[in-house]
């Protein structure tokens, strides 16, 4: 049998041109869509950072007067009020997040372990504690760790406690364009104390936060955004379109809108009034009647009532990181000194600047930028950085069986 040597070669040539093409394609097919980045200064980054982490204890403790005083009603008129002439001080909604970052930029740990976030708690987690943060301290001392002390088996409390709000915007502040960073941090820090449906709204607000950096969309559309953040099954998910919808069909009104709201959430879904649900409605309503107002933001946050304190807080966190320092010091209602006085967490330094605990948050930012792909770069000659953005999605989903007002563990 006589072989074509010449034809067998020309045959392989050809299938290895034709494997080659077609492994060209597929490689072209496959290639990576380049991934968005953003650039920005390291002076604009502090400057949005220094503003989140000002605004939310602004709106925490000028909100302390109006903390549960508005239930069936919202108050009456909008509350003026002087951002903080004595200066800030500890109050759980900072002191939680400010603990956690002392030790992360000391650590140069983005996630605390939780053993040791245990021996954190025990040596400064003993006053000023409240409800599902107590409960998980008073486990810790049982020789419980996180994230059992959230657990709703553990924690009667977890299943809808607002520590799943007020005790997270600050992880989206260091995680600046990278929403799902934020949502990972803060949901490895809410899971000391919540579970289920509060971990639902850590990922809309770590997300919101983060996401509030570098957009300057109206406050309607960074909702749809941070949307994306949480399960769609969600409490979370449904309060947002309810908030948005009551908005719209009451652009003039928001006592109506927040009757709404409340007929649904607290009398029909029987919610109660310190919930992510029933909280997080008031905050988006807030944002959404403020319109980019700062003052004005805060104002509604604290007249919707509930725990007006944290949601003004949660408010001034979202508003400030998107509009930065320098914008709401320049408003003719600031008062406030550079000082920040602790009474509640022994470990940590009796008083500081709170420009030094925005620098503090600098530079945990900066590590987060670097470890997800970002990057130290010179603009105009100036230090700054190339963040590698992500888009929002649901880290956690809610589990099949999930505990609420009609099934309380």
């Amino acid at each position: 049998m006589s072989v074509d040597h010449k034809g067998i070669f020309k045959r392989t040539v050809l299938l290895a041109v034709i494997a080659a093409g077609a492994t060209s394609f597929v490689a072209a097919q496959d290639k990576p869509v380049p991934t968005a980045t953003k650039d920005i200064s390291r002076d604009a980054l502090l400057d949005r950072i220094h503003g989140g982490w000002a605004g939310m204890m602004i709106g925490g403790l000028e909100g302390l007067p109006h903390e549960f005083k508005y239930k069936e009603q919202p108050r009456d008129t909008l509350p003026d009020f002087t951002f903080l002439e004595n200066g800030a001080r500890s109050d759980d909604d900072n002191d939680f997040e400010w603990t956690h970052l002392w030790f992360m930029d000391k650590e140069r740990v983005i996630k605390l372990p939780y053993a040791r976030i245990a021996e954190i708690w025990k040596a400064n987690m003993n006053k000023g504690v409240w409800v599902a943060n107590k409960r998980a301290r008073e486990l810790m001392d049982q020789g419980v760790l996180p994230p059992d002390t959230g657990s709703v088996t553990n924690n009667k409390h977890a299943w809808y406690n607002l520590s799943g709000q007020f005790c997270v915007e600050s992880y989206g502040l260091v995680a600046p364009g990278m929403p799902q960073t934020a949502a990972d941090i803060g949901l490895h820090y809410a899971r000391i104390a919540v579970s289920e449906e509060p971990l639902q709204a850590t990922q809309f607000w770590t997300s919101l936060v983060s996401l509030s950096v570098f957009h300057t969309s109206s406050p309607d559309e960074m909702l749809r955004l941070a949307l994306a953040a949480v399960d769609p099954e969600s409490a979370m998910a449904e309060v947002v379109a309810d908030a948005r919808k009551a908005f719209h069909a009451h652009p003039d009104d928001w006592k109506a809108a927040r009757q709404k709201l409340h007929e649904k959430w607290l009398k029909q879904r029987r919610w109660n009034d310190n919930s992510t649900p029933v909280n997080g409605a008031a905050v988006c309503l807030a944002l959404l009647y403020g319109n980019g107002d700062f003052y004005r933001t805060l104002q509604y946050a604290m007249a919707l009532g509930y725990d007006a304190d944290c949601n003004a807080a949660t408010a001034g966190a979202v508003l400030g990181a998107q509009l930065g320092f320098k914008h709401i010091a320049a408003l003719p209602q600031f008062k406030m000194p550079d000082r920040y006085v602790n009474k509640t967490r022994p470990q940590l330094p009796a008083e500081c600047k709170v420009s030094e605990q925005a620098a503090t948050l600098l530079r945990i930012a900066e590590r987060v930028i670097l470890a997800n792909g970002g990057e130290r770069i010179t603009l105009d000659g100036h230090p700054g950085y190339r963040v590698k953005l992500q888009q929002p999605r649901p880290l956690d989903r809610l589990p099949e069986k999930r505990h609420g007002p009609q099934n309380k563990p």
